[in-house]
């Protein structure tokens, strides 16, 4: 008897031991959803197809500092940052706080937590100062992405992040919060500069009554993420896009048009591809309008107390792609201005455009549209020539 005892418990141990939790992106993940950490670490998927997986008795740390205590059914106590330990399939336990095992989907916080920005001890493109954005847990930042900005003129010079084959499978139905600056801008009220009724104001000072012209239903400046909201898998790296220092003036048309069809091809072209990339989104040069004396003005959306333009609206877009296991990589370029004829934008080529060959088929962009924005790539050395905001890496051959 005492050996079909022991075979049991030994039989029933070693079930436990072979359970894995395995959550999807698309499926397993509430919201609002509380910020993870995994050994020490933001959650990330552990494959290509937005895939976690833990070990029976893997942890890992939820968070909902800033917006109140973790909501669950089996919680039988308030608690901001709590454990949980994997169990097997979708459920987790933990005894201090929970009364049975807790079905992850239902892990939530009463409100999106709140995301910040901190300047570590590090610079940027001319001495700037890079920007983390990401969350503060228990007095430890955890960034998602890196910003280099330029607070002298209000500009949003470049995001930096990462981007793998799970992000194609970003989760779904994340709420978009409001942008906030978090005091990078000063006493500037970037809120109502950015507004679509003040970036029109803006633009009527400087090219008077022809802004009836500029500003319509299709074409109108726009907050323009510089890394997008889906180029991250969770809702909290999501959401925490939605910054200041992630953003600039952006015409519509652009913005919905070739740049979006990047963002989604490049995501989708990552998945299929299995690249790990880092990624630097970034903005070059002001654009200009013509105004009712017939002359090209530079755009910016405010003037300082030292009557200093600030906050340009960029002449370029960019998008530089790295791979630096094989040190490959890419540069997309798009204009941000409807208002130039083909002949203008292509003076405002820099580069051989090597993405009208076969090996970019994945690009489903239209380049040579003026409502959607003119784009093209270049060699991530030939970038260098004109753009020199990156900081340095060896570039061996073309990311297609």
């Amino acid at each position: 008897m005492f050996e079909i005892i022991y075979w049991l418990i030994f039989c029933i141990f070693n079930v436990q031991q072979n359970q894995k939790c395995r959550l999807n992106t698309r499926f397993n993940f509430g919201e609002p959803l509380p910020v993870i950490l995994r050994n020490g670490m933001l959650l990330e998927p552990d494959d290509g197809n937005g895939n976690v997986e833990l070990n029976y008795g893997d942890s890992m740390i939820l968070s909902c500092e800033g917006s109140g205590t973790i909501i669950h059914p089996s919680a039988t106590q308030a608690n901001t940052v709590a454990s949980i330990i994997c169990e097997g399939g979708d459920n987790f336990r933990n005894d201090d706080w929970l009364a049975a095992p807790a079905r992850f989907s239902l892990f939530k916080c009463p409100y999106p937590p709140n995301y910040s920005s901190q300047r570590p001890n590090r610079t940027c493109f001319e001495g700037n100062q890079i920007i983390e954005v990401g969350y503060r847990i228990l007095n430890q930042f955890y960034p998602v992405f890196e910003s280099c900005f330029n607070h002298e003129n209000l500009n949003a010079i470049y995001s930096k992040y990462t981007q793998k084959p799970y992000n194609a499978l970003y989760q779904t139905k994340v709420d978009r919060p409001f942008f906030i600056d978090d005091g990078h801008y000063g006493s500037v009220p970037v809120n109502s500069i950015f507004s679509p009724k003040g970036q029109r104001q803006a633009v009527a000072q400087l090219v008077g009554n022809l802004v009836a012209n500029y500003f319509n239903e299709q074409q109108h400046l726009s907050r323009g993420h510089l890394a997008a909201k889906t180029d991250f898998v969770f809702a909290f790296g999501e959401r925490a896009t939605f910054h200041y220092v992630n953003c600039a003036p952006q015409w519509t048309g652009f913005n919905g048009g070739n740049w979006n069809t990047l963002e989604v091809d490049l995501r989708n072209h990552i998945h299929v591809a299995g690249y790990n990339t880092i990624i630097y989104t970034g903005t070059f040069g002001v654009t200009q309008l013509l105004n009712h004396r017939n002359q090209r003005v530079d755009l910016y959306l405010h003037t300082d107390i030292n009557n200093n333009p600030v906050i340009p609206v960029p002449l370029y877009y960019y998008k530089v792609v790295y791979e630096p296991s094989t040190k490959r990589g890419i540069a997309f370029v798009g204009i941000n201005n409807p208002y130039y004829d083909a002949n203008e934008a292509r003076e405002l080529f820099f580069c051989n455009d090597i993405c009208r060959s076969n090996n970019f088929r994945w690009l489903s962009w239209h380049p040579d549209s003026s409502s959607e924005g003119y784009a093209f790539c270049c060699t991530v050395p030939d970038f260098r020539n004109t753009i020199n905001h990156l900081p340095d890496f060896e570039v061996v051959s073309v990311l297609s």
